[in-house]
């Protein structure tokens, strides 16, 4: 049953824009075509309307019952090329528009009967002939096309009652955890199938903030936490791994390597956005900062289920079909990237957040997205409960992005605070 409900949903997720764009091209013919019958026939005072060499009739008497009948919709070729048997529309010599069969045609001479009739017609000529009728529509063949529109809907409803229930009744969101991700192979669509996201809706103005001024935060808070026992961070420092019962070293190497990316794609952001020397966080941009220190507060609660849905349906429009090279992200960079821990994944969105470049955002989100799609093990999405470093990395993210936040507020409009509130009343619910 799920097999089948699952093609169903893919077969109209193909179909669905499709059917959207006829609707509407539908809609305007019909409305373009109702504005020019009005003109033609109402403000022009002409018998008829002409499309293409077509027009149309709706059936007033019951002469033609048994093949047409009263209130059918007929559609007629202007044409007088006509023969015996055809059902052709007429203009008689009272002016009246008749729709009737050819019984006996003799030269220019043309006699006609209404099937239901008992008696012919005065004879015409072929100049009084408007056009063979070529098509018939009954109000019943309406209804039933309509019967069976319903009857197609109401399955669809029906194979997705619970979306269709949770979406507009009780309002709630598509919460699915379920993914196709090759684990052992990077899919190419991960930077090329497009989904529409909703954007997020919060107030705001443009916040103006130098960058200079955001190294000289950085910097003061990095003082901080090493002068904070609490938090200190040692040249080399082992750490227990509660779950696996053995101990991790965090090296040196592994905080140089760290150190050394976040300065090159702070560097190569630098200069691929033309030295720019002020941040400009818009409308746009305030989200996907309150994006990133969201997911930064959750990662730091260890809530794996709300991080999977919060990199699954981001708060944002992704984009596609960018060059990888051309927006910095080269095979090389990549490649560093890819290796490293979630929390140097958040710090380069910040920094591409701080430079406003879009495509770089992008770039690195989607390669995040993807491990942890595939992290099955919880190896990139969780950190373990006994790795301060890496949770001194998430907090040290965190009140940066607050300081900054703090400094620079304009009626509120980083809306931080609410939303670690809420990441952690969320985390306290799921426990």
């Amino acid at each position: 049953m799920n097999s089948v409900k699952d093609k169903m949903i893919e077969i109209l997720d193909v179909i669905k824009p499709r059917i959207k764009y006829v609707g509407y091209g539908f809609l305007v013919l019909l409305i373009m075509l109702s504005v020019y019958t009005f003109v033609v026939t109402d403000i022009m005072k002409k018998d008829y309307v002409n499309i293409f060499g077509h027009s149309y009739f709706v059936v007033a008497t019951g002469s033609m019952s048994g093949t047409i009948e009263v209130n059918d919709i007929i559609f007629v070729r202007l044409t007088d090329d006509v023969k015996n048997n055809d059902i052709i529309t007429y203009k008689n010599k009272n002016g009246d528009i008749i729709t009737h069969r050819i019984i006996q045609t003799s030269g220019n001479r043309i006699i006609t009967k209404g099937d239901a009739n008992n008696t012919q017609d005065d004879a015409i000529t072929r100049k009084s002939v408007i056009g063979k009728v070529v098509g018939v529509v009954s109000p019943k063949t309406i209804l039933e096309f309509i019967a069976v529109c319903l009857i197609i809907v109401i399955g669809v409803v029906l194979l997705n009652f619970d979306k269709v229930f949770k979406k507009f009744i009780v309002k709630e969101e598509d919460e699915r955890i379920v993914h196709d991700f090759d684990k052992d192979v990077l899919p190419q669509d991960v930077f090329s199938s497009p989904e529409d996201r909703k954007k997020p809706e919060h107030s705001g103005l443009t916040i103006t903030i130098p960058l200079k001024e955001i190294e000289d935060i950085k910097k003061i808070q990095e003082v901080e936490v090493l002068d904070n026992d609490d938090i200190e961070v040692l040249e080399e420092e082992e750490v227990l791994d509660m779950e696996s019962n053995s101990i991790v070293t965090v090296t040196n190497s592994q905080k140089d390597k760290e150190r050394e990316l976040i300065d090159q794609v702070n560097n190569l952001l630098r200069v691929k956005n033309n030295s720019i020397d002020t941040s400009r966080l818009t409308k746009k941009w305030l989200g996907k900062y309150q994006y990133v220190f969201k997911i930064a507060n959750i990662l730091f609660l260890g809530d794996t289920k709300s991080l999977f849905e919060n990199v699954e349906h981001p708060s944002f429009k992704e984009i596609y079909d960018y060059d990888l090279e051309k927006i910095g992200l080269y095979e090389n960079l990549r490649n560093k990237i890819y290796e490293m821990p979630i929390y140097v994944f958040l710090r380069i969105l910040f920094l591409a957040v701080i430079y406003n470049d879009e495509a770089f955002f992008d770039g690195i989100f989607k390669i995040m997205k993807y491990k942890v799609m595939i992290d099955k093990e919880d190896h990139f999405r969780v950190i373990k409960k006994g790795d301060n470093y890496s949770k001194k990395q998430i907090k040290n993210l965190i009140n940066v992005m607050k300081k900054i936040s703090k400094q620079y507020d304009n009626k509120n409009v980083f809306e931080l605070d609410k939303i670690e509130r809420l990441v952690k009343i969320k985390n306290y619910v799921n426990e």
